[in-house]
């Protein structure tokens, strides 16, 4: 028995270092973007399967929520559109209650039925010229029709023109989602990044305050402490339509780009919250005054036209 007698009792000897915390690494590709997660285990072997598992996590979610595999959830649902409700599972069910509660609050500047506006302007099909403004109108007027039902884990979509599209949602909850299994998994100090939006479990061992994150192409700093940050931008993922470049996305308001703002940064409690404000600040810009107290508008940089 380790340990000194004194009087009977047994006074115990010095207790060994608890073991450093291993950083650990893994870039993947995920989302139709690149994606870094890290994060501190009790050892390398731990360290590598969470990664993989959270890795594993955002495949998941992407096969739930893609537009661009036929057999994902979302692709499903909106084949249903008119037709009788359709059972999904407890993602679509989320995100699509998610998706109303931020619409709501952010008087439609965020709204996850914005495809018929995507395909109008080329960004699903291509196309050569502008869409006319009978075209600009009939996805409008699809967009403002769309409704869900949601009952339990079955949903409904009334309207046969609605088609819903969580490009403006879907990372941030993939990257909660993923964060969730990590905190299972026992991780405590982690970082997950996709294509700029972030999130900071806890904070690295030398770095109390959080994270250390930059915020893209504003060259501004900000600390992360199990919060998220999302950066939404009109300058990028964009295409040519004649003499014209326009970016993906879209005002719901107007049926036509958002093109007063180049990008919005949301700082958020949740990556979903964080993703879904940010697409609702650029489209209103500073004038969206909906922000829950929980959440900070980071930045919104105007375009210089």
């Amino acid at each position: 028995m380790a340990g000194a007698w004194v009087a009977g009792a047994v006074i115990p000897g010095p207790r060994a270092p608890a073991p450093e915390p291993q950083f650990v690494e893994r870039w993947s590709w995920v989302m139709g973007q690149a994606v870094h997660v890290m994060v501190y285990a009790e050892s390398e072997d731990a360290g590598l399967e969470a990664c993989a598992r959270a890795l594993a996590e955002l495949r998941r979610v992407e096969d739930r929520l893609s537009l661009f595999a036929d057999a994902s959830d979302l692709c499903e649902l909106n084949r249903h559109a008119g037709r009788s409700p359709m059972r999904v599972s407890p993602d679509v069910r989320d995100i699509l209650q998610t998706a109303e509660t931020v619409r709501a609050q952010t008087q439609g500047a965020f709204n996850a039925a914005v495809e018929p506006l995507m395909r109008a302007w080329g960004f699903r099909q291509p196309r050569r010229s502008v869409p006319t403004d009978a075209e600009i109108a009939a996805a409008r007027e699809a967009v403002i029709a769309a409704v869900f039902q949601v009952d339990g884990d079955m949903v409904a979509l009334p309207n046969a023109h609605t088609r819903l599209d969580m490009g403006g949602i879907g990372v941030g909850y993939g990257i909660d989602r993923a964060i969730a299994l990590l905190r299972g998994c026992g991780i405590r100090r982690a970082f997950i990044d996709i294509g700029g939006d972030c999130y900071g479990l806890g904070a690295p061992p030398d770095e109390p305050d959080g994270w250390l994150v930059e915020i893209a192409g504003e060259h501004k700093m900000v600390r992360l402490r199990n919060a998220a940050l999302a950066t939404s931008a009109n300058a990028q993922s964009v295409i040519r339509l004649g003499q014209r470049v326009v970016g993906h996305v879209m005002n719901p308001a107007t049926g036509h780009p958002a093109d007063g703002y180049r990008q919005a940064s949301v700082i958020a409690g949740t990556a979903t919250a964080a993703d879904a404000f940010s697409t609702a600040a650029l489209v209103a810009g500073p004038a969206l005054n909906a922000l829950p107290p929980s959440l900070r508008l980071a930045s919104v940089t105007p375009f210089l036209h």
